[in-house]
């Protein structure tokens, strides 16, 4: 058997625990202590957010192609042939019959290009279309990004709620496990009944099962955090601020008329069917093209050494005369879908008013009640204390006592779940107004800019100087395109009468003091 050198294995040793020390500190450097944090990770790495980048190149491709057919083409072929024949020569005074054996190569090739100039509007009304559909591939991948966001958003507040909810229900079994032990010793006195002492057992159970739960909880909301942010969550910091929240309910939908991307992407859905209903008005139009071709060939079979030059140039008109119904079809059902579009982006303004109008709501109520519970949290503290005071002194009971904690530990919760609540409204109305951006907590980060694309793909075209001479030679006798008369802006007959003012918003740094037991044990 072979011996290692201990110097070696020594030197292998210290080699990976240097590397297990790089791994874990880039673990620990990609771990996201912060809401931005998270927010960048995510932006970068979520996978479905990455694929709605991936669709929306892909339609890109859609306005690059019909761009392209405004364009020239160019194709080559050529063609080898080998011919072996026998050829059967009658009788002559020269000679008797006979089979004379022939065989040849033949090699011919041609080079042609060719240059639309008229399709009728076809090739305008395409691209309008094509950049019509890309912009709505916009505000899709935009309103898909809002969903990321508010569910990283979402799972980084779970995580601190739980926290808050194990702090709470940790405090409640330190609490009752001194109010059981004074309850033991006043019954080992006899000041107290059995009754007294298995009431504070119960609820010491009670608060035993709570915290039980209040770790399971956290588990989930970590696993959800996981899923959303891509690493599991460190130690994370407050919630941060969330600007953007508009001062009255009239500001918040003119917002939303103007930045939701659901509304928007209706917008240019309709805006690219309408060019398609005068795209099927076109399509039996008149088309004219030009072309050249270069070709070489043999003169005659089996002459070898003698070919044929040619340039041929043409121009070629064409149209459509009876089609059996087709293009009549074609351009109902172009109609049709650009009614559908236009009832849908009256449907979506109709969802994003209901959506503005409730989270507006949700939000101002969930303020209220915040104000609410810290009133209702410093009276029942009082309560609290006074009852044990008076119990020790003789003028509460033990059951007194266990209820004005229990009240007491149940508002720091829904305290607790209030402000979580609340922010989450915040986000929702945001998301509601099209306004939730990474930028809006994250400034420093890169955001992913799709028109780079598009600019990277028609460079090619945009390299051809007859392109815009083809689009205005096309668009000469085309279809009338309907003027664009719908926008995303909200009327006043489209928005819900009237609307709550938005009490102030809470301060998330006077949480803490909320969860710390005030009784000091």
């Amino acid at each position: 058997m072979t011996r290692t050198d201990p110097t070696r294995a020594a030197s292998r040793r210290a080699a990976a625990a240097v590397a297990f020390i790089a791994a874990l500190a880039t673990a620990c450097a990609a771990s996201a202590e912060s809401l931005g944090d998270a927010i960048s990770l995510a932006y970068q790495s979520n996978p479905t957010l990455l694929a709605a980048r991936a669709d929306l190149r892909a339609l890109d491709e859609r306005y690059v192609q019909a761009r392209a057919a405004l364009g020239p083409t160019a194709g080559v072929s050529e063609q080898h042939s080998f011919d072996d024949s026998d050829v059967d020569q009658a009788a002559s005074i020269f000679g008797p019959a006979r089979t004379a054996r022939q065989t040849a190569t033949t090699d011919t090739a041609q080079l042609l290009v060719s240059q639309p100039l008229y399709a009728g509007g076809q090739l305008e009304t395409a691209v309008n279309a094509a950049h019509a559909e890309v912009r709505a591939g916009r505000e899709n991948l935009r309103q898909q990004e809002a969903v990321v966001l508010n569910t990283v958003i979402t799972a980084y507040a779970d995580v601190l709620l739980w926290q808050n909810l194990q702090t709470i229900a940790r405090q409640n079994v330190e609490l009752l496990n001194q109010q059981l032990a004074e309850a033991e010793a006043k019954f080992a006195v006899k000041e107290n009944t059995l009754t007294d002492r298995a009431q504070a057992r119960a609820r010491l159970a009670a608060a035993r099962n709570s915290f039980v739960q209040a770790r399971a909880g956290f588990a989930d909301a970590q696993a959800r955090y996981l899923a959303a942010v891509g690493v599991a969550p460190g130690q994370l910091e407050p919630l941060p601020d969330l600007p953007g929240i508009p001062p009255s309910v009239d500001d918040a939908f003119d917002a939303a008329g103007r930045a939701n991307p659901q509304i928007l992407a209706a917008v240019y859905t309709e805006q690219a069917s309408r060019a398609r209903v005068a795209q099927a008005k076109a399509s039996d139009g008149l088309r004219v093209s030009v072309s050249v071709a270069l070709s070489q060939q043999p003169a005659a079979p089996y002459v070898r050494d003698q070919n044929v030059r040619g340039v041929v140039a043409s121009v070629t008109v064409s149209k459509s005369l009876f089609t059996s119904g087709d293009h009549v079809s074609r351009v109902h059902e172009a109609i049709e879908v650009n009614n559908s579009d236009d009832q849908k982006l009256s449907a979506q303004q109709r969802q994003v008013v209901a959506a503005v109008a409730q989270a507006w709501g949700d939000l101002a109520a969930r303020r209220e009640q915040l104000t609410g519970l810290r009133d209702q949290l410093e009276n029942e503290e009082q309560a609290f204390r006074g009852a044990r005071i008076e119990e020790r002194i003789g003028l509460r009971t033990t059951i007194d006592v266990l209820n004005a904690e229990q009240e007491f530990q149940s508002t720091k919760v829904a305290l607790a779940q209030a402000f979580h609540d609340e922010y989450l409204n915040r986000v929702n109305l945001l998301a509601a107004m099209g306004l939730l951006q990474a930028e809006l907590l994250q400034p420093d980060i890169q955001p992913y800019r799709p028109e780079q694309n598009l600019e990277r793909r028609t460079l090619l075209s945009r390299a051809m100087p007859w392109e815009s001479l083809v689009m205005a030679l096309d668009s000469i006798g085309a279809p009338h395109l309907a003027a664009n008369r719908l926008t995303g802006e909200l009327t006043e007959s489209q928005r819900p009468p009237g609307g709550s003012a938005m009490p102030p918003a809470p301060q998330w740094s006077d949480l803490a003091k909320y969860l710390i037991d005030p009784t000091g044990g």
